[in-house]
């Protein structure tokens, strides 16, 4: 029996063993932007959300509202509490923020602008009416890193630039720090159409809200109104058909 020479046997044992699986591709900022929109809003949904904002030598104010949302409609928020504002309604439409106060004797819905703060808090009012960030907001890579979190402690993190592509975008820019392994935001920077950084937000007490898991606490703090600090606190959040009634000026006005 003719001898296989030793370097044909090595070459034809080597073909039998299994090479490693190639690495999954990494995600691109698209993919991750689209992954915190996934992380923090449903496709139509029902939510109740506390607000407080706590300001230097002030005690603090709190309010809360329900809202039903859907991304291909917008939002609808009325304020349930406290007594003074509740019953207020706010709709966020086709880019625009519009606020109706059936106490204030008037049957037309007054239009806000994105940028101005919602209700005297740190958050704007497109923080509140928008439904997902990539309506406004084109992304790309930026290093990765490890974020210190006030909760989990050391986190490796994507991070991504997402820079304003409307007009009515509140921000010139934000900063996201996305958790690697779940692709959950985790600290936002904002910026002003200046570059100048001018509020933060810390993402905590991730939880199950049967469909979704997601951060159950956004701290908002300025840097501009040093020791200002708004915390929305996510009550209850479940998926729900949302009719298209509901994303209409008279629905806002009834």
């Amino acid at each position: 029996m003719k001898r296989m020479p030793i370097l044909s046997l090595i070459v034809a044992l080597t073909g039998l063993v299994a090479l490693p699986l190639a690495a999954a591709p990494a995600p691109s900022a698209d993919d991750i932007l689209a992954a915190v929109d996934k992380a923090l809003f449903l496709e139509a949904y029902a939510s109740r959300v506390t607000m407080e904002t706590q300001e230097p030598g002030q005690a603090p104010r709190s309010m809360t509202f329900e809202g039903q949302s859907r991304k291909d409609k917008g939002t609808y928020l009325e304020i349930i509490s406290p007594a003074r504002t509740k019953g207020t309604r706010f709709l966020q439409l086709e880019g625009s923020l519009w606020m109706f106060n059936p106490k204030a004797g008037s049957a037309n819905a007054l239009r806000l602008s994105s940028r101005d703060a919602f209700q005297g808090s740190t958050f704007s009012n497109a923080d509140i009416g928008k439904s997902q960030f990539s309506d406004d907001y084109g992304p790309s890579l930026a290093p990765e890193a490890m974020l210190a979190h006030a909760e989990l402690g050391q986190v490796p993190c994507y991070v991504i630039e997402s820079r304003a592509k409307t007009d009515t975008a509140a921000y010139g820019k934000i900063m996201m720090w996305v958790r690697k392994a779940d692709f959950m935001p985790l600290r936002m920077e904002y910026y002003a159409r200046s570059g100048l950084l001018f509020k933060t937000m810390e993402l905590s007490r991730i939880k199950s809200f049967g469909p979704i898991t997601r951060p159950s606490v956004m701290r908002m703090e300025s840097l501009e109104k040093k020791g200002t600090v708004t915390t929305l606190t996510m009550e209850a959040i479940e998926a729900k058909a949302v009719p298209a009634t509901v994303f209409n000026k008279n629905y806002l006005t009834r």
